[in-house]
This record gives structure tokens, C-alpha cells and sequence, in this order.
């Protein structure tokens, strides 16, 4: 761990105008066989990802509330490494959809 990422604390992140500070989800991967492959951060590529939300901006529209799961677009997002794991602020434009339990 560097001294950067060790000093970087993710509860006194906040973001600002319309980000959203999001954790995605890790993807769970099976082969066509049924063999389960080890967990990662879901593909840079992929059109889709589900994450939770950490904290929002200001200037965020959406209903949106801490813990909330969302899905979104890597479209617009800078990704942080934090002891926790990697976090991403994502632009209000790339969330698609709030998932209702």
C-alpha cells in the first residue's frame, strides 16, 4: 500500500456538482462448463455495471440515497484506489437505473 492510498479515507470523500461516489460490485464468472472463475472489477468495456452508493453530490438530481445499488455506465467516471478497494465518481448522466429490492 502506498502513502497515498493510505491516507486517502473514503468517508470524508465527498463528491462534488453531479457525482456520484460509487464501489462497484466484483463480477462472479462461470465458464460454459460450470467452473466458477476468481472475482475482479467488472470489464472497463462492458456497457453495464452495478455498484453501491457511497455518497452523492450536491448537485444530483436523481433520488438517490447512501447504500442504494445503481447501475451504470463507465462513461464519465474516475476511478480511486482507496484501502477499501477501488471507488468510482460517476457522472449523474452515466447512472441508468436504481435497483428496487
Amino acid at each position: 500500500m502506498t502513502a497515498e492510498k493510505a491516507s486517502l479515507d473514503l468517508s470524508k470523500m465527498t463528491p462534488i456538482h453531479d457525482r456520484v461516489l460509487i464501489k462497484p460490485c466484483e463480477e462472479e464468472k462461470k465458464t460454459a462448463g460450470g467452473i466458477l472463475l476468481p472475482k475482479g472489477p467488472p470489464k472497463a468495456n462492458s456497457d453495464a455495471h452495478i455498484g453501491e452508493v457511497i455518497a452523492i453530490g450536491n448537485e444530483v438530481k436523481l433520488s438517490l440515497a447512501k447504500g442504494d445499488m445503481v447501475i451504470f455506465q463507465r462513461y464519465a467516471t474516475a476511478e480511486v484506489d482507496v484501502p477499501e478497494g477501488n471507488v468510482l465518481f460517476v457522472a449523474e448522466k452515466s447512472i441508468m437505473a436504481k435497483l428496487i429490492e
